[in-house]
């Protein structure tokens, strides 16, 4: 029998549109074909379609792997904690849950902490097909828009301290989120270009007028802890719905942005700039309650997480798939699109940072997906292989057992 399979009649979330009763054929760990109608009977150099099983699939649905690109932590583990190979394995098995199958852990600067998170990276073993590199917020950011980023963890602009980062990170560090009014800001933009850094914009009271770092860059989390929309002087928000940006974070958990804000977002935003986050932390996938984070005591319930005494945000409480569908259903754009903005979007941007390795729903591409049931309550990840239970018993018999 041919290393490979077929998935038949099956929903397929495609950045484009739904296919409602599709197939797709796998061979080798590759997609050879993904579509609706009859099936090629060959390939050049490949299998016939009869020397591969069928797999009847009953109308559930296949998605591309969603990637977290702004999370602190989840189910308990937070990366500025001493983290360690095992629990990012243990993290990244349960974030699969969620349907994530790319995360990039993202910290605040302490130079202790980062190195103790890259060591993990390292022994995890995941690095570059799960996990791309580490995004950091700060140091360089605004204190008047420092959101729950602690005053210790905010530096003035020094290209000694900037290089000290970029040797600490070796060659990780995917993304920086920095406010560009900050004095002598401009002077860090060609190190962190020349590192292949993507300098993100956040944490910031700029305004419209802001010399900008060359393109492309990102924006941090739109809307907050930044200078909101102004139509006078204008804000960093300006600068994201005026198109200025080659990509910006939505977090779309319900809380941190409301649903108009998420409507006008949409609306404005190229569709294949907007990039969804939950920016989660450490408390987000386990039930409400008190935690700790940097020491400090938090509460995690239906209004996100936040510290305890203060009340201030600090991060979400959902995941992945969750902010799929709160995105979806405040905007009314449909899964296609709203799974786009949390799988192909990110990976461009991570393509454009040095951080390849994804993989997308086209012919062609690697054999990496999940699997969800009919309500997107429950999914398991299909890679290269096929499942023995998932071949013997069909997708409905596995997906019962989710």
């Amino acid at each position: 029998m041919t290393d490979g399979f077929i998935l038949s009649d099956v929903g397929i979330l495609l950045p484009e549109r739904l296919l409602y009763e599709g197939s797709l054929v796998v061979e080798a760990g590759i997609i050879r074909w993904i579509g609706e109608g009859e099936i090629p009977q060959e390939w050049a150099g490949g299998a016939r379609i009869g020397d591969l099983p069928v797999v009847e699939c009953g109308g559930v649905w296949i998605s591309p792997p969603i990637i977290e690109l702004h999370i602190h932590g989840a189910f308990g583990y937070g990366f500025e904690t001493a983290i360690d190979g095992a629990a990012l394995r243990d993290l990244a098995a349960k974030l699969e849950t969620k349907g994530v199958g790319r995360f990039l852990p993202t910290i605040l600067w302490d130079e202790a902490a980062v190195k103790n998170l890259l060591t993990a990276i390292d022994d995890s073993g995941l690095y570059g097909s799960v996990i791309p590199g580490i995004y950091l917020e700060g140091p360089f950011i605004n204190s008047k828009r420092r959101g729950g980023i602690g005053l210790e963890q905010i530096c003035q602009v020094e290209v000694s301290l900037l290089e000290k980062v970029l040797e600490t990170c070796a060659g990780k560090l995917r993304i920086m989120t920095l406010a560009p009014e900050l004095p002598n800001i401009e002077s860090l933009y060609p190190l962190l270009k020349k590192a292949g850094v993507m300098i993100a914009l956040g944490h910031s009271d700029a305004k419209a007028s802001a010399k900008l770092p060359p393109e492309p860059f990102s924006i941090t989390h739109l809307f907050n802890a930044m200078s909101g929309f102004d139509h006078k002087e204008g804000g960093l928000a300006n600068i994201a719905l005026d198109g200025g940006a080659g990509w910006v974070e939505l977090n779309a958990d319900g809380v941190h942005v409301s649903p108009q804000a998420m409507r006008s977002a949409l609306r404005c935003i190229d569709p294949a700039s907007l990039i969804l986050t939950s920016d989660a932390v450490a408390p987000a996938g386990l039930g409400y309650g008190d935690y700790s984070y940097f020491g400090k005591a938090v509460r995690s319930d239906t209004s996100g997480v936040r510290y305890a005494q203060e009340g201030t945000l600090i991060g979400s409480s959902l995941l992945g798939i969750d902010i799929v569908r709160s995105f979806a259903a405040a905007t009314g754009c449909g899964l296609p699109q709203a799974f786009s903005c949390m799988s192909a979007n990110p990976e461009a941007l991570l393509d454009c940072a040095g951080g390849a390795g994804g993989s997308r729903l086209e012919s062609g591409e690697k054999a990496d997906f999940f699997i969800w049931n009919r309500d997107f309550s429950a999914c398991r990840r299909i890679d290269g292989r096929i499942p023995r239970d998932l071949s013997l018993g069909g997708a409905a018999s596995l997906l019962e057992r989710l």
